[in-house]
This record gives C-alpha cells, sequence and structure tokens, in this order.
C-alpha cells in the first residue's frame, strides 16, 4: 500500500505538461474500454439468467402436458373399468388388479401434480393456481376410487360416483388445460420480457456509457480550460512584464497562485515569472533610487538643481509653443549662515525643511518648487499670461504672498526664529533665452534684491546682469592672479607734522595681463566676498615683512614702520595669531615695526575675542592701528579697551573738511585720540589747506598725495636715500594729479 501511494505521489509530483495534455484522452479511452466491459458482462449474464429461466418453464411446460397426457390415459383406463365391472364383464379378481393399477397410476399423476403445481412458472402466473389443481385432482382420485370401491356393490350408487368423477375429470382437465394455456402464454411473456430487460439493459448501457462519455468530456474540457487559463494567465504575466518599462512592476497573484498550486511546469512556470518580476522589481527599486538620487534633494526630497532645470528647460520650449509668459523665481533666506553656524546644522536643517513644507503647502497647485543648494531654493510657474505685464504681475502677486509666508516665525528645538528672504524674478516666452541663462538672470536678480536690503524681490534687469558677469569674470581671473603671482605691493609713506616720513602703508595692486592695473575698490570686495582675501592677506603680510627685512639694510629706512591692512574674515580665522607668529618667525622681520590696521567695523564684530586676540598679538610687539575710525558707532567704553596704538582719520572726512560737520567730526577725532593717548593720523591729504587745518588742531602725522603718491619699494627706498643726503629743508613731494593712485 506505501509502495503504490508513493509511486502515485511521484507521478503526481512527476505530471508533466505533455501527460496533462493526453490525460483527458486517456481517461475517456480506459472509462470507455471499462463501460464495454460492464456491458458485454452484463449481455451475457442475463443471457445465462434467460436461459436458465427459459429451460425450467420449458420443464414446466413438459410436466404439465406428460400430467395432461397420463391423466388423459388414466382416465380412460378408469371410465373402461368401471364400464367393464357394471356391465360384469370382469371379474371382481380382475378388477381388483385393474384397481390397484389405477390406484398406483392416481399416485403417479398426484406426484406430478405436485411437481406441477410446485413450479415457479404456475406460482408466477397465478398464486392459487397450485392449490386450485391439487384440489381438483384429489376430488377426481377420491370419486375414482369410490366408484371402483362400489361398483360391484352397489352399481347404482357407483353409477352416481362415476358421473361425479366424470364431471370432476371434465372439469380438472379444462383447469389443467387452462393452466398450460397460462403457462404457455407466461412463458411466451417471459420470454419477451427477457428479451426486453436485455434490450432495456442494453440501452441503459448504452445510455450511461453516453453520460460517462459525456462527463470524461466534460472533465477533459474542465481539464483543458483550467490549462487554458494557466497558459493564459502566464501569458498575460509575460505581456505585462514585457510592458512593465512604461508601467510599473505587476504583482502577477495567478502567479502566486499557481505555484502554490502546481508542482508541475506550470509551477516551474509561474515560479521563473515570479523571480523575473522580483528581479525586475528589485532592478526598477534600484533605477528608482538612482534616479531620486540625482534629480532630488536628500535633505527635502525637492527636486533638485539637474531636475529643475530639465523642467526649466521643458517649460521654455512649451512657452514657445503655446505663446504663454512664464516666470522662474530665485531666491535664498536672509542670513541663514549666520544661524546655521551658531545654532548647528540640525536646527538649519530643521529650518530647510520647515521653509520647504511651507513651499509646498503655498504652491501645491501647479508650480514646481526645487532646492538648488544650500539655502537656495527656485520656484517654475508654467503658462501664467498672454501678455508679459499681466504674468509680471502675477509673478509679482506670488512673490509677495511667499515672502510674507517665509517671514512668519519658525519654532525649531523650542525656540523661535525669524528669517527672511531675497528673491530674483525672470520672466521667459521661449524665445530668447536658454534655460542655463534664465538660471543665471534669476540669480542675479536675487543678488540685487540682496544689496537692496534684503527681504524683497527684484525682476531680472540686463544691465545688472552684464555687471554681474564681468564680476564673475573677475573673480575668476582674481584666483588666477593669486596663483600666478599677479598680484603686488605698493607703499605710501607717511609722515608727521614736520614732514619726516616715519612709516609707511602697504597697499595691495594688482596687474591684469589684458585689462592692465585694476582698482582695489574693485577687487578687494570680490576678494572678500569669494574668501580669496585670506590666501591674499598671508601673502600680502609675508611680503611686508621680507621688505621690512629689506628696509633694515639701508640707513634711510631701516627706520620706517610699516602698516598692513587685515580684513575681518582673516582676523577671524582661529589660528590668526598663530599664523602671524609662523611668518615673524620665517622672515625675521622687526616686530616693533609692523603694525597691523583693523577697521573700526571689524573690532565692533565680538568685541570680546578681538579684545583678546589683539593681546595675543600685542604681545608678540606688534602694534596696532584702527583704520577708517569715524565711519563707524565706536564708544570709548570700548575704545579704552582695544590696545590701540594709532587712529587713523577716514579720508571722507578729510576730503569735505569745508563742511563744518566732517570739520567738527574731525577736530573730535583728534581730541579723543588726545584723550586716549594714541598717535592720530588723518589719510587722503591732498591739498595744503587740509594739512593747515589738520595741524591747526595738532593731528600728529599725514598720508596722502601731498606728500607722496603710492610707489613701488625700490622707489620708495630710491627717493628715502635722496632725501636722506640732501635734506635741505622738510622733505615735501611735488602734489601728483589726484587719478593717480
Amino acid at each position: 500500500m506505501r509502495s503504490i501511494k508513493a509511486i502515485f505521489a511521484a507521478a503526481r509530483s512527476g505530471w508533466s505538461l505533455e501527460f496533462a495534455l493526453l490525460l483527458p484522452i486517456l481517461l475517456v479511452l480506459v472509462l470507455t474500454g471499462l463501460w464495454g466491459g460492464i456491458a458485454i458482462y452484463s449481455i451475457k449474464h442475463q443471457a445465462e439468467v434467460t436461459r436458465r429461466a427459459q429451460e425450467q418453464d420449458l420443464s414446466t411446460l413438459t410436466l404439465a402436458a406428460d400430467f395432461t397426457r397420463s391423466a388423459a390415459l388414466v382416465h380412460a383406463q378408469v371410465m373402461e373399468a368401471l364400464n367393464q365391472a357394471q356391465y360384469s364383464q370382469i371379474s371382481e379378481l380382475e378388477l381388483y388388479f385393474q384397481h390397484s393399477d389405477i390406484s398406483e397410476n392416481l399416485a403417479q399423476l398426484n406426484q406430478q401434480v405436485d411437481a406441477l403445481a410446485s413450479s415457479a412458472l404456475i406460482r408466477a402466473v397465478n398464486h392459487g393456481s397450485s392449490g386450485l389443481l391439487r384440489e381438483a385432482f384429489q376430488d377426481y382420485r377420491r370419486f375414482v376410487v369410490m366408484a371402483t370401491d362400489i361398483v360391484t356393490v352397489d352399481p347404482s350408487r357407483a353409477q352416481h360416483y362415476v358421473s361425479a368423477a366424470q364431471d370432476q375429470f371434465i372439469y380438472f382437465s379444462n383447469y389443467a388445460q387452462r393452466i398450460q394455456q397460462l403457462l404457455s402464454a407466461r412463458t411466451l411473456e417471459q420470454q419477451q420480457g427477457a428479451y426486453r430487460q436485455v434490450h432495456t439493459y442494453l440501452d441503459r448501457l448504452a445510455w450511461l456509457a453516453l453520460l460517462s462519455f459525456v462527463v470524461m468530456m466534460g472533465l477533459a474540457l474542465l481539464l483543458a480550460l483550467r490549462m487554458t487559463r494557466r497558459l493564459r494567465a502566464i501569458t498575460e504575466a509575460l505581456l505585462s512584464l514585457a510592458h512593465s518599462q512604461q508601467q510599473g512592476v505587476p504583482s502577477l497573484e495567478a502567479m502566486q497562485q499557481i505555484e502554490q498550486q502546481c508542482q508541475n511546469e506550470f509551477g516551474a512556470m509561474a515560479q521563473a515569472l515570479l523571480r523575473l518580476r522580483d528581479a525586475e522589481r528589485e532592478k526598477r527599486l534600484a533605477q528608482e533610487q538612482v534616479h531620486h538620487l540625482a534629480y532630488y534633494d536628500s535633505l527635502t526630497q525637492l527636486p533638485n538643481r539637474r531636475l529643475m532645470a530639465e523642467h526649466l528647460r521643458h517649460s521654455v520650449q512649451s512657452s514657445r509653443q503655446v505663446h504663454q509668459w512664464g516666470a522662474l523665481l530665485i531666491f535664498d533666506l536672509d542670513h541663514f549662515k549666520s544661524i546655521n553656524e551658531s545654532e548647528g546644522h540640525p536646527l538649519g536643517d530643521q529650518l530647510l525643511l520647515e521653509v520647504a513644507q511651507r513651499l509646498c503647502s503655498l504652491v501645491e497647485a501647479s508650480p514646481l518648487i526645487g532646492r538648488l543648494g544650500g539655502d537656495e531654493f527656485a520656484i517654475l510657474l508654467d503658462a501664467l499670461a498672454e501678455q508679459p505685464q499681466r504674468a509680471a504681475n502675477l509673478a509679482e502677486d506670488f512673490a509677495e504672498d511667499l515672502l510674507a509666508l517665509l517671514a512668519q516665525p519658525y519654532v525649531l528645538s523650542e525656540s523661535s526664529y525669524q528669517i527672511t528672504a531675497s528673491m530674483g524674478i525672470v520672466l521667459f516666452d521661449g524665445r530668447e533665452h536658454s534655460a542655463d541663462d534664465l538660471l543665471r538672470f534669476a540669480d542675479s536678480a536675487m543678488y540685487l534684491a540682496k544689496q537692496r536690503g534684503r527681504n524683497q524681490w527684484c525682476f531680472y534687469d540686463p544691465e545688472i546682469q552684464s555687471a554681474l558677469e564681468a564680476r564673475n569674470q573677475l573673480e575668476r581671473d582674481l584666483r588666477l592672479a593669486v596663483e600666478t603671482q599677479q598680484l603686488f605691493l605698493v607703499y605710501q609713506l607717511q609722515v608727521d607734522i614736520e614732514g619726516r616720513p616715519f612709516g609707511a602703508e602697504a597697499l595691495l595692486r594688482w596687474q591684469h595681463p589684458q585689462q592692465g592695473l585694476i582698482s582695489p575698490a574693485d577687487f578687494i570686495p570680490l576678494a572678500e566676498e569669494s574668501g580669496l582675501i585670506i590666501p591674499i592677506g598671508y601673502q600680502v603680510l609675508r611680503t611686508a615683512c621680507e621688505q621690512l627685512v629689506r628696509w633694515q639694510a639701508h640707513p634711510a629706512t631701516d627706520h620706517l614702520t610699516l602698516a598692513v591692512n587685515v580684513s575681518a574674515k582673516q582676523f577671524a580665522q582661529a589660528d590668526f595669531v598663530a599664523q602671524v607668529l609662523n611668518i615673524l618667525q620665517q622672515t625675521q622681520a622687526p616686530r616693533h615695526l609692523l603694525k597691523l590696521e583693523l577697521t573700526e567695523s571689524m573690532v565692533l564684530t565680538q568685541v570680546e575675542e578681538t579684545i583678546e586676540k589683539m593681546h595675543h598679538i600685542k604681545a608678540l610687539g606688534l602694534a596696532f592701528s584702527m583704520d577708517d575710525f569715524g565711519t563707524g558707532y565706536s564708544s570709548l567704553q570700548y575704545l579704552k579697551r582695544l590696545p590701540l596704538d594709532q587712529l587713523k582719520i577716514d579720508q571722507s572726512f578729510v576730503r569735505d573738511l569745508q563742511h563744518e560737520d566732517d570739520a567738527t567730526i574731525v577736530r573730535t577725532i583728534i581730541a579723543m585720540g588726545k584723550a586716549l593717548n594714541l598717535q592720530v593720523i588723518a589719510e587722503g591729504v591732498e591739498t595744503r589747506e587740509q594739512q593747515d587745518f589738520l595741524a591747526r588742531y595738532a593731528c600728529d602725522a599725514f598720508q596722502g598725495y601731498l606728500f607722496c603718491r603710492p610707489e613701488l619699494a625700490e622707489e620708495i627706498t630710491q627717493r628715502l636715500q635722496q632725501y636722506a643726503i640732501a635734506h635741505p629743508a622738510p622733505w615735501m613731494m611735488e602734489a601728483p594729479s589726484t587719478a593717480d593712485f
């Protein structure tokens, strides 16, 4: 039993597609043969039963015929014996012997009656026939015996019994003949019934076989339909996977059911398709991740610069086709860097996320928003209007709402922060400028908004864009100038109240290969914004120290002090003191002759840290001068704490000494310096009247074109050597043109 189950399980697990296709045919052939065998066996069995019944009926009919014939012979013998006895033709002894023969014959007839009465055919004809036959024969037998007994004694009475026996024989014979007729009819009826039964059985077998065939064909059809459904499901799965490049990866529930239900080729195909689906899903997920990383910002999940540029190119083409104006808005957060550095990058990231959420809540209609990088965001407005003025008005309204939304307080880490934004707007209709141009234009408009005071928007101006592009080109040239040493120093002498030179200020100049000499007013602010001022500043400090060392070799210049300007970014470096000490140690410059000039606004930023750093530098032997004094808002409280050696009056006040306000400021600065025991020097002195005014109020020193213009170190050395040789009067150079540096 176990082996049969094992074979069946193995056959079931090993069903192949070919076997599944041939199974309906095999089932029909096997079951048809089975039903044919059953039908043949049933027909043979029914024929055998019919044959046996016919033999029994024939035996009964034969018995009935023998009984009828024997009864007739016995009755003839009885009647002959009675007639002879009645007419005394035989003796009593002969009659006795005949009586004995008659009784014996009657006994044999009685046995035949019993046999006939007990036959199945007679019982089938009539349940009372056998009893009536026995009763009629017994009455006949009794009358015959009685007649033969008394025929010799009382012939008249014997005649009565003979008549009764004769009547009973007639009745008995008629009844026996009737029974025989019934038996013949019953036999014929049984034969016909047997034939009908055979035909009925054959018909039933035929219908059963036909029904079985139909059932088997139905099962075969169901199996074929089931296979067709599976094949169709597999085909649909293949088509779904084939079209999954344009659509999502299908779930293939039908394949999962086939895999669970089938262990044959269908299951293998379903498993292969599911594996292919899983591989395609993993591939699609990896592609989506790569696409998301390439086109979306990792922090805010907004489109990045790359994706925004692609959308902008599409919008430019669409605007050209539909003749509609669109707008590109770019903004960044004002002073975000300060919050990010002071509060930490996690809080800065939270602020950027909050800004992104506010943008999404405001522009969840059609506009596209993106993060270009850092705190810079972009918004793309498509198809605003057909007229540029209408499009500009809509963009302006949108910008106003957006700035108002961004200016609302931000609650981050249980603290409230408020930050504004500066926004640039550029309109486009797709006919003039490319997407890259529009990004640059909107960016330049944003910087214009910053220059105008921040927390506002500005439209793009071509002139401003041209200036910005020139500025960017200048920045690139400046970086190259730092690498190729195009920058150099000139020096402007400083004189005391007697006109004697005692020092100089190192001034940075840039000799551009194509544009020539570029004004410091043009490239110094650019260096500050780009961060190049830090390496430039250290380079200037090193060059100045090296020049101090060279001046020590000449008696005419060994007493000169040298002032070097220090930028705010350079001074704010954590290693500024260490860098200064390193330069001093490497150049071996005389420290008491080196003076660092700091601006008033720089000193007033982070006062405590500035004072501490100034004391460290002061301990190295260097002096400090406050440059551009008077342009800020310094107070005596801070000035008396700063380790300063000199105040330098800004040239803007010296230039306008004819105005009473400026003259008052200059007098106040000189008085303040005297009160703090600081040397006071005025820069930008260009006329004798300016010098006389400053000298009248006891200004200690002067610097300006009236005394000397900025010159190279070799020229300064040569002039001072000539001054030392001649020394005819208080030294003074002829006043140069104010157009000179």
